[in-house]
């Protein structure tokens, strides 16, 4: 065959091929293409696009163009959807003013180390404003500093009842970096129109009051029996370890919160987080018990005969286990996963009773279909793609009758064996590792958690509402089995190489190695399994990409306000500061540069620069030391401080300490031996300042040095030392620090800002920030640019990506002057 009839040929096949695909499978197909887009198409492009789908709908045509017409039906419904939630969104305008609001708390509180995170229903504003933020729904947080001022009661809003708040509010603006969470994705999935604080004002008139009246509805009454069960649990287990009791809250309500922070890095190292919360599996396995249940009931005596004449058995039972499983998923908070697998069981359930389709693949795909257009942003999610792709490689996995007759034991190993083989490529798309211990802790957790612990987690929460007694009995026993799960994931965590990370897959990897999981699972395969083992090589082999000779790579990670830079020489990299503790356990160790680096493939640092004792530059480090090696720690902290505690090997940063790594010098310019003076932080003053020269670019950071600070550096150095290309602001910008002299002196081409969105210091100082731009420096931020890559090779310009506004998708809030 020529070329030019391959070529030819080739626009038939793919018709050919999209004919094949099931009509509801187009469905999430297409919402996949239209979350791409930069910038959504106009309303009056998403209406055309509508009509032409329904007019194409309408007219008979065959399976291919009826496939184009749900492609073009879906994609405007998805663009009209995604229009209707970036409409609610407050606009810039409406940031930062106090406003008084009163409205309704519409879910179970989360209580905070220092005051408690609800969500808000605001239904008018008191004050008479033409652009007031009226019938959305906000996510505030109530400080103790506040509440105090307001004379309440420390105990948190209750789920229905009415407030009048005096807030504060902004953008659901988030930390942005590859490879992490998307929380303001997450945010409009959510339909979270903003964030903010409640602003404590003393005063009747003007203070933060509840209302008498209250907000009743469905949603609402479920919050109501959250609340209490949370109570009946938490008395019951006070005396029980923090992890197994709150575990045995994120079970049976839903509350992941509950759950310690440092557990999470354990039930990640073992692959077992889906059952850490309601999941899919446990709304399945329930909804399949009372399915059960039903069906052994109306096989006996004691049903009238007249109730199967007017609807059939199956049907009956179906309804029982698909309502069932709606009303556990709302107890459970109705959080989106638990949403998706009530429709899919729905979904499904209908397919298989009214007999209209009898292919897995039909029904799975009708599933799909129908939880896109609910939720057209559930096909960014993970769950979506794990549910749907570990039910599809059991049911093919077990089409080819390998394991018939061979017993349970061997039906549920090779069980497992299809769902670990078919969720590789995904584990590495969306976290960047594969848990080598997973196959065998979730042989374990997956029965003890499913079949025992929820089940008797659920009838003893029940129980203790009304008989505390027998519940609180049921609850220990509960928790001594959750124990016992926790010790031994514990325990499988610590095994070395318990996890193995890789890097995130490109396109063609991540089709390889499905290609490869698909000729692994076949029934009858067209070529020997072995070479599907081989096509996973790429996926689990790659390496993370870094510099070569001749190139520096500096990444300013967005890490809110607080510090984190990541220094890459040729086989060598550097973490300076950790960035901040957000409360409590959380932490940008965990939530931002353990993703980050996964996501790069990297496994460990040669070293971790803590420039001094403030929780914005320190706060994450606990995170990243338990998440990878270091080799070594330098910082100016104490001797007594955590962190030095629990390094491997620990170096105190003093001037005049140097190292060389290949063509890459490392020196510290500060602390010296002379006391801090004239600096309001003592911690501040002692920052370690550090210098990266190279042949491509030399690199200043400075941790929060101040300008007594800068006028020691610029007494002692000589004016070259201090030169720099790139200069990580000192202080995040404040009118304390980046003296005039002290810019001259290091004349970088670039600066980098990080900092928080609109944060409580209102960093960058304006002066400062003039001071910056009036000399000609390139200004980068945090809260403006996301995470900010700056990557040097010698005699080439920087090559710079701001991960915020250079390609962002289409729902990413824009902040500043930036395009």
């Amino acid at each position: 065959m020529s070329t030019r009839t391959a070529l030819s040929a080739a626009p038939a096949r793919a018709a050919a091929t999209l004919a094949l695909l099931p009509v509801a499978a187009v469905v999430p197909l297409t919402a996949l293409a239209v979350h791409t887009l930069a910038e959504l198409p106009g309303i009056r492009v998403a209406w055309t696009l509508v009509l032409g789908g329904l007019l194409a709908l309408a007219w008979r045509a065959g399976p291919l163009r009826a496939r184009l017409a749900v492609a073009l039906l879906t994609a405007g419904m998805v663009v009209l959807r995604a229009h209707g939630a970036l409409a609610e969104r407050i606009t810039e305008t409406q940031e930062g003013r106090e406003l008084r609001v009163s409205g309704f708390v519409e879910e179970l509180p989360q209580p905070l180390e220092r005051g408690v995170r609800f969500r808000f229903f605001i239904e008018s504003c008191l004050d008479p404003l033409p652009d007031c933020p009226d019938r959305r729904s906000v996510r505030l947080g109530w400080y103790e500093a506040s509440r105090a001022a307001d004379r309440q009661p420390v105990g948190s809003p209750e789920p229905g009842e009415r407030w009048q708040f005096t807030v504060r509010l902004k953008r659901p603006h988030a930390p942005v970096n590859p490879g992490t969470f998307d929380a303001e994705l997450r945010a409009l999935e959510e339909g979270i129109a903003a964030t903010g604080t409640v602003v404590g004002r003393p005063g009747a008139a003007q203070g933060n009051v509840r209302l008498e009246a209250r907000r009743w509805r469905v949603g609402t009454v479920l919050e109501r029996i959250r609340v209490a069960a949370r109570a009946a649990i938490v008395a019951a287990l006070a005396a029980e370890d923090p992890a197994v009791r709150g575990t045995v809250v994120a079970l049976s309500i839903g509350d992941q919160a509950a759950i310690p922070g440092h557990w999470w890095v354990v039930f990640n190292k073992t692959g077992i987080g889906h059952l850490m919360s309601i999941s899919g599996l446990h709304i399945t396995m329930l909804a399949a018990l009372v399915v059960g249940l039903v069906r052994r009931a109306l096989r006996s005596r004691r049903v009238p005969p007249g109730v199967l004449l007017r609807l059939p058995a199956p049907t009956i039972a179906w309804l029982a286990g698909v309502a069932t499983a709606f009303l556990y998923s709302g107890i459970a908070g109705w959080g989106i996963p638990a949403q998706r697998t009530c429709w899919m069981l729905a979904v499904a359930g209908w397919a298989l009773v009214s007999g209209r389709t009898r292919s897995v693949a039909s029904v799975l795909a009708l599933a799909a279909g129908v939880v896109t257009l609910l939720d057209p942003w559930a096909v960014l999610s993970a769950g979506f793609w794990l549910s749907f792709s570990a039910v599809a490689a059991i049911v093919l996995f077990g089409s080819a009758h390998r394991v018939r007759r061979r017993g349970w034991f061997v039906e549920a190993v090779a069980t497992q064996w299809a769902a670990t083989v078919a969720l590789l490529p995904l584990g590495a798309l969306f976290f960047s590792s594969v848990s080598l211990v997973g196959p065998l802790a979730n042989a374990v957790a997956i029965p003890l958690v499913s079949i025992v612990i929820t089940p008797l987690t659920l009838a003893a929460t029940a129980l203790a509402l009304v008989v505390p007694a027998l519940g609180s009995f049921l609850l220990h026993l509960s928790a001594w089995f959750t124990g016992v799960l926790l010790a031994l994931l514990d325990w499988a965590a610590a095994l070395p190489l318990s996890i193995w990370g890789v890097v995130r897959p490109g396109a063609l990897t991540l089709l390889l190695a499905a290609a490869g999981c698909a000729l692994l699972l076949a029934p009858a395969p067209v070529i020997p399994r072995r070479h599907g083992a081989a096509m996973l090589a790429p996926l689990l082999a790659a390496g993370p990409a870094g510099p070569v000779e001749g190139e520096l790579w500096v990444t300013a990670l967005d890490v809110g306000q607080g510090t984190a830079v990541l220094v890459e020489t040729p086989g060598r990299r550097l973490l300076y500061d950790a960035g901040p503790q957000y409360g409590g356990e959380l932490e940008a160790g965990t939530r931002v540069i353990a993703p980050y680096l996964r996501a790069r493939g990297i496994r460990a640092l040669d070293a971790v620069v803590i420039s001094h004792g403030d929780t914005d530059h320190v706060g994450g480090a606990p995170g990243v030391l338990r998440n990878f090696p270091v080799a070594w720690i330098a910082s100016s902290l104490a001797a007594e401080h955590p962190v030095v505690q629990g390094a491997a090997h620990h170096v105190a940063c003093r001037r005049g300490d140097a190292w060389q790594w290949g063509e890459a010098n490392f020196a510290f310019l500060h602390p010296g031996d002379e006391p801090a003076a004239n600096a309001k932080s003592s911690s501040n003053a002692g920052s370690c300042v550090l210098r990266v020269r190279t042949p491509a670019a030399t690199v200043l950071l400075t941790g929060d040095i101040e300008a007594a600070q800068e006028r020691l550096l610029l007494r002692r150095e000589e004016a070259e030392a201090l030169r720099a290309d790139l200069l990580v602001v000192p202080h995040h910008g404040s009118a304390t620090s980046s003296s005039p002299r002290f810019l001259d002196a290091v004349a970088p081409a670039q600066a980098v800002f990080q900092l928080g969105y609109r944060n409580r210091y209102r960093h960058p100082h304006p002066k400062v920030l003039a001071r910056y731009q009036d000399a000609g420096i390139g200004v980068l931020r945090s809260d403006w640019h996301g995470a900010i890559t700056i990557r040097y090779r010698r005699d080439q310009p920087p090559q710079v990506r701001r991960e915020r506004v250079d390609a962002p998708p289409y729902w990413r809030i824009r902040v500043g002057d930036e395009p």
